[in-house]
């Protein structure tokens, strides 16, 4: 079965993560839905480990679980990193950002599913959609549910990474943007602490 391509999926997700910034701008105040209850990280689950070959979990990331307020949408919510600052939270999306850049974000966004689609038909419909230069990376497991893995280079410089799932019935995603020359180690060590936090459901 063919997913519909509602605006290519995995780029539409990335422009709604931009939208949730534009409209919000800089702000993280009382708006935002986070309350002191919100960031909270110790609640937080196991970091995940992604899955090697043989269906055994790789070794559990060493980087310490974020602790920044929480992003949130229905379906899941992660901590974005401390001092970050944060959007105006909508139903669509939720953003985050560190203070005094421009360019790098990471954001959890949604779109419903109705029961239509499995996780394999959306991921590979996105992974077709993300064409030469994007791919699939290896799966990971949170609380209990397949996460899917997608790269890819939205322009020069900018280097996209998604991790994606069905929870609560909803295409839910935590979306990062690198556009600051991060080394591999500083993109890793953001992906890391906020995926230690993601709760899905």
């Amino acid at each position: 079965m063919r997913v519909p391509r509602a605006g290519s999926w995995p780029r539409a997700a990335t422009g709604a993560a931009g939208l949730v910034l534009v409209l919000a701008g800089c702000g993280s105040g009382p708006e935002g839905g986070d309350g002191p209850a919100d960031t909270d990280a110790s609640q937080s689950p196991t970091a995940p480990g992604s899955s090697s070959p043989t269906g055994e979990p790789e070794s559990t990331p060493t980087v310490a679980p974020a602790t920044g307020r929480v992003l949130k949408v229905k379906g899941m919510r992660v901590n974005a990193p401390e001092g970050w600052e944060t959007t105006m939270r909508v139903a669509v999306g939720h953003g985050s950002f560190p203070p005094g850049q421009v360019g790098t974000t990471a954001g959890v966004v949604r779109f419903p599913n109705s029961g239509l689609f499995t996780i394999e038909e959306i991921a590979d419909e996105e992974v077709a959609d993300l064409g030469r230069g994007g791919k699939r990376l290896d799966d990971l497991e949170i609380d209990g549910t397949q996460v899917y893995h997608l790269v890819w280079t939205d322009e020069k410089g900018v280097e996209v990474e998604r991790f994606a799932t069905i929870a609560a019935d909803q295409r839910v995603a935590l979306v990062f943007t690198f556009a600051n020359g991060e080394s591999r180690a500083e993109k890793d060590e953001i992906i890391e602490s906020m995926l230690a936090t993601m709760q899905l459901g």
